[in-house]
């Protein structure tokens, strides 16, 4: 469904950029040029096309059935009390953002030393003997 959207939203665009010109003379005339309106009637139209190919099939109307029933089963993590470490969501955000600091240090550091060694050629020997 969002693919389907994606392209629809692609080829609107397009269109737009292919009727635009036409009879537009105006910044004002823009919302009602034939380029506009095509756009919109064309990405309702695939739109619409779009999900009668997705929901007419039973298999897709099974499948959300399904996945209703699955996340009704989901134990969602508790947030309140805001910034809280002894929720679980807050807790897990924190490991996250201490986790993202310590490897972009680290990515930062190994940056530095192989351009410290790549700019006083501490390589050549090794690499061109």
């Amino acid at each position: 469904m969002l693919v389907g959207f994606l392209i629809a939203v692609y080829a609107s665009v397009s269109w737009y950029g292919w009727l635009r010109p036409l009879g537009v003379t105006t910044r004002s005339q823009y919302f009602l040029s034939a380029g506009f309106l095509g756009a919109i009637i064309l990405l309702l139209a695939v739109a619409l096309l779009f999900a009668w190919l997705t929901f007419r099939s039973p298999r897709s109307s099974d499948y959300l059935i399904d996945m209703d029933d699955e996340l009704r089963k989901v134990v969602w993590p508790s947030v309140m009390p805001l910034f809280d470490a002894k929720t679980e969501a807050w807790g897990s955000t924190y490991v996250v953002i201490i986790c993202a600091i310590i490897f972009t240090i680290f990515v930062w550091l190994v940056d530095l030393f192989l351009q410290y060694t790549v700019s006083y050629g501490l390589f050549q020997n090794i690499l061109f003997r």
